[in-house]
């Protein structure tokens, strides 16, 4: 699934889980800290990625999960968000539109009780 992040997601991010910081919200702030635009909180992106597969897949549930970040994503980045069953569990890489993966991680799932 692909998600352009913008800055009204990471707004609003923010203030839900009140990381404030700078770089995450201030253009000026991600320039001294050696970034082109504001940057994603990680826990948005790892959170972001387990919303999307439950989308795919409402009968399942994440009951672990695990994520690695390589780089940084900016604000306003298209973010393609791959999974792929493998022995079980989900792998997750989400990768930017130059091809680069940003973050990688696997989740557990096991299907809802009904």
């Amino acid at each position: 699934m692909k998600k352009r992040i913008t800055s009204y997601d990471i707004q609003q991010y923010a203030a839900i889980s009140k990381d404030t910081a700078t770089i995450h919200l201030n253009i000026e702030a991600a320039a001294r800290a050696g970034f082109k635009r504001p940057v994603a909180h990680g826990m948005y992106i790892m959170g972001l990625a387990q919303s999307l597969y439950l989308i795919e897949h409402p009968s399942q549930w994440i009951t672990t999960y695990s994520m690695k970040f390589q780089k940084p994503l900016l604000i306003d980045t298209v973010a393609m968000f791959n999974f792929e069953v493998c022995d079980g569990n989900i792998n997750v890489n989400v990768v930017i539109e130059s091809g680069e993966v940003i973050a990688s991680g696997t989740f557990t799932v096991e299907e809802r009780a009904k």
